[in-house]
């Protein structure tokens, strides 16, 4: 008699755990480790999609007669061949142990959307995914990297990298890059090189804008070789991919944050490109880094990590320096392109220009010579909407969202009061809901604001915006940044989106508008984002023959943070940012744990907080463990209201190894008791702490 253990579909954290079932034995020979099947769960028996992750002749194992008798049986198997493998299996129990989320949910984050199942239909595929064949089956297109001619300086970069992957031993190493300075070419050279050794390689990119971008540079070099991952891919056209990188017919991967699960053998080669970017951080359970991922996958096929940026996260720079990774550089610009002449604006001195509430005279100006050139300008604000503050003139209380501890922003090509937290949308009000007062303002600036400002001071200008707003449909980017490139516009406004990884020949003047706010967020973190969002928007101008100069707008003219920027001066920075780490125990020399409570209720959630914080006390107490800790909270969440849940926090300072996690598993279960009925509670290691 075979026993499989299952992983079971819809089950909470409290509960979650491999469960055991009787397969049939007309099923017997078809059941394989990896494939799903549909089993009855619980006292009223619902069917339920599983995932098997083991299988046993009842004779091998360790289970009393009694309890054999009381199993259940396997109703039906959903596949016809297994889903995943081995070394999948073995990621879904990593990140069950090192993130706290069920397995299911670690098994959804590994698997394409297409690949769902519905409790009415059995999602049977054309082709196995799972074959004999599968590890040896692949040829990639002749590629065109041998023709890319590099310096000097990525020449030494290339053959330190080239000698890792020879080596044969899982490695990181960490490439600090200048902005302009060429990562491209070397990471083009490198993936040549891996797939000529028969192994398989993967480039992971940070936003979906920078996508088009650069798998139009890698296919032109690659050909078919290339499958992309992102989450704007149709479910149809993200299976699609999947199988061609499962069957060996595409070997080198391209994506965001999940393509790091892209289902490769025999990797050689992972490279994740910007690593110090947030967006590779799940904030949804399975609450993992792709950067960690990276390294246990690196690590299983004895493969070499590389990360990159000009703006290194403070962790991994600190690693290098300690040696835990190696560290390559290219200090200066590609071909010995000067970096732009960046100027800071003090607005509180110099003010705006005439007929202006955003423009400095000196940036408008500059704006204006670009025009009569024809040289292109990019302009960052880091906000969108139109006003980004609408509050009452008599109590001076902002109007909130409904479902939301956070002020509405104002869209003016609808007119109405949006919230970018939960999509909350209103009419703007005549009368203020606190007061009612008439008196209601609309102040700050937000991209849509800024569009129509630029129309009026330089109105024969041609005009790109690029926010979440522009590029909700499918293929926003990849136009809109191919139209920017092809000269079709002058100016190019946008958020975050606009400042990383992006090459443009013909843009000669950055403008960054306001960045004042992104420096007091929260969280410990804000002066590193705030640093590397302006140095690598500083670095989209003067990649080209022609000098590049850039103008940032502040309040706060004498701030390290801006000045270092200014500068391009990634070294001083973190020497400023690693010394107060240091002062304030905060990552790389610690790492955080974030538990956050929520609730429709306020009661419940700020009762659920504290209550934990008892048994956390008890607990710790009680076994006598001693855990290095340092416990911050319970208190309400800087966003204290969202989406109808009010939220509290408990945030640990700990050393995120087995014994701790553990021990805060062991008290993450109880939170699914009656005790903390009405309450959700999640935990997350190393997570963002400005919300």
């Amino acid at each position: 008699m075979l026993v499989a253990a299952v992983a079971v579909s819809d089950t909470d954290y409290g509960y979650d755990k491999r469960y055991r079932y009787i397969i049939p034995l007309d099923l017997s020979l078809q059941a394989k480790v990896g494939m799903r099947a549909f089993v009855p769960f619980g006292k009223g028996d619902a069917k339920r999609a599983a995932l098997i992750i083991k299988i046993d002749d009842a004779c091998s194992i360790s289970i009393e007669k009694s309890e054999l008798e009381t199993l259940k049986t396997v109703d039906s198997l959903i596949d016809d061949a297994p889903i995943i493998g081995g070394e999948m299996l073995d990621l879904i129990v990593w990140l069950r142990e090192t993130t706290l989320c069920t397995y299911f949910d670690a098994f959804k984050a590994l698997i394409p959307a297409g690949l769902s199942v519905k409790l009415n239909q059995k999602d049977k595929l054309s082709e196995p995914l799972i074959s004999d064949k599968d590890g040896g089956g692949f040829s990639a297109a002749p590629p065109k990297a041998s023709s890319i001619e590099l310096t000097a300086s990525q020449s030494s970069v290339y053959n330190g990298v080239r000698a890792l992957i020879d080596d044969g031993k899982p490695c990181a190493a960490l490439l600090h890059g200048v902005t302009g300075s060429g990562k491209t070419p070397v990471y083009a050279k490198l993936i040549e090189y891996t797939l000529k050794k028969n192994r398989t390689a993967l480039l992971a990119l940070p936003e979906i804008s920078l996508t088009p971008q650069v798998v139009g540079q890698f296919k032109s070099i690659f050909g078919e070789a290339v499958a992309v991952f992102h989450s704007g891919l149709p479910p149809k056209e993200r299976l699609n991919e999947y199988k061609r990188v499962k069957h060996g017919r595409a070997v080198l991967v391209i994506g965001t944050r999940s393509a790091i699960f892209a289902p490769l053998e025999r990797i050689g080669l992972m490279i994740i490109d910007e690593e110090g970017e947030w967006t590779y951080k799940s904030e949804a359970s399975p609450r993992y880094n792709a950067k960690d991922v990276a390294k246990k996958r690196c690590v299983t096929h004895n493969a070499v990590l590389l990360m990159a940026s000009a703006t290194p996260s403070v962790e991994s720079y600190y690693y290098a320096l300690k040696g835990r990774y190696k560290l390559f550089s290219l200090p200066d610009r590609y071909n010995q392109e000067a970096l732009p002449e960046v100027n800071i604006i003090d607005l509180a001195s110099k003010g705006f220009c005439s007929g202006s509430k955003i423009f400095s005279e000196a940036l408008a100006f500059e704006i204006n010579q670009n025009l009569e050139r024809k040289e292109q300008t990019i302009l960052l604000l880091n906000r969108r909407g139109y006003h980004t503050f609408i509050s009452c003139a008599d109590c001076k209380k902002p109007i909130t969202c409904a479902n939301c501890s956070v002020p509405m922003t104002y869209h003016k090509a609808v007119s109405r009061l949006h919230c970018h937290y939960c999509s909350y949308s209103a009419a703007t009000p005549e009368n203020c809901p606190e007061c009612g007062g008439e008196r209601i303002m609309l102040t700050g600036v937000g991209t849509q604001r800024v569009e129509d400002e630029i129309s009026l001071l330089f109105p024969a200008a041609k005009i790109l915006r690029m926010d979440a707003d522009t590029t909700y449909s499918r293929h926003a980017y990849e136009k809109g940044f191919a139209a920017f490139k092809k000269g079709e516009y002058d100016i190019m406004l946008g958020t975050q989106m606009i400042a990383k990884g992006l090459d443009f020949p013909n843009v000669t003047l950055v403008g960054v508008l306001s960045v004042d706010n992104a420096l007091f967020t929260g969280d410990f973190r804000s002066y590193e984002r705030t640093f590397s969002l302006v140095t690598q928007v500083v670095g989209r101008c003067g990649r080209s023959d022609m000098r590049g100069r850039a103008f940032i707008q502040t309040f706060m003219p004498e701030h390290y943070v801006l000045n270092l920027a200014a500068l391009q001066d990634y070294r001083g920075f973190y020497e400023q940012e690693i010394a107060m780490r240091k002062a304030l125990i905060y990552p790389p020399f610690c790492d955080t744990c974030l538990l956050e409570f929520k609730s429709e209720s306020v009661q419940r959630a700020d009762a659920a907080s504290k209550a934990f914080f008892e048994l956390l006390r008890s607990k710790l107490n009680e076994e006598n463990l001693k855990l290095p800790l340092r416990v911050i909270g319970p208190a309400k969440c800087i966003h204290e209201k969202i989406n109808g849940k009010y939220r509290y926090r408990i945030i640990i300072k700990c050393k995120n190894n087995s014994v701790f996690r553990n021990f805060i598993a062991g008290l993450y279960k109880l939170t699914f008791t009656k005790a903390f009925s009405g309450v959700s509670v999640s935990v997350d290691f190393n997570g963002s702490l400005d919300n």
